[in-house]
């Protein structure tokens, strides 16, 4: 008998802290802003090492939208990087987030041999800020992203 109520006991205890573990799904209440998101999370922001293009990835924080939501962003004065010599952007100061997504890049297309070697030196900078629109506007706390480019 004590057997039965000790595996009793145990079965229930169990039971009740399965049921405590219980996930509770919160929804974001806050203003709907964008901000800047590393679009490669296994590097340091915005590190690009190959020739190429890279994204810089613009995430939306609130409800998705039904419609295509069009952004406006702003190449900062400090950029050590130069348009038409370093890097070419084909959509220079605007980006769309498509409708029903949360997430919009800028493509960032690099010129190749623009820097002559792989040096901290010949790094460039290439410094964007978010200013949203309108209706969006960025996060205070992440609308600016650096872009360093080497070869």
């Amino acid at each position: 008998m004590k057997k039965i109520l000790k595996y009793t006991f145990v079965i229930g205890l169990v039971s009740l802290m399965f049921t405590a573990c219980k996930k509770e799904y919160q929804t974001y209440k806050g203003p709907t802003v964008v901000e800047f998101s590393p679009a490669i999370k296994s590097r340091p922001q915005g590190t690009v090492v190959a020739p190429g293009y890279d994204s810089v990835k613009v995430q939306l924080v609130g409800p998705q939208r039904s419609s295509d939501l069009e952004l406006s962003y702003t190449i900062d004065p400090k950029s050590t990087a130069v348009e038409g010599t370093h890097y070419n952007i084909p959509k220079l100061g605007t980006l769309t987030l498509p409708a029903n997504s949360s997430f919009g890049y800028i493509r960032v297309n690099l010129v190749p041999g623009s820097i002559p070697n792989n040096q901290t030196a010949s790094q460039k900078k290439l410094i964007f800020n978010l200013t949203g629109n309108s209706e969006v506007p960025a996060s205070v706390n992440y609308k600016t992203y650096t872009l360093t480019i080497t070869f």
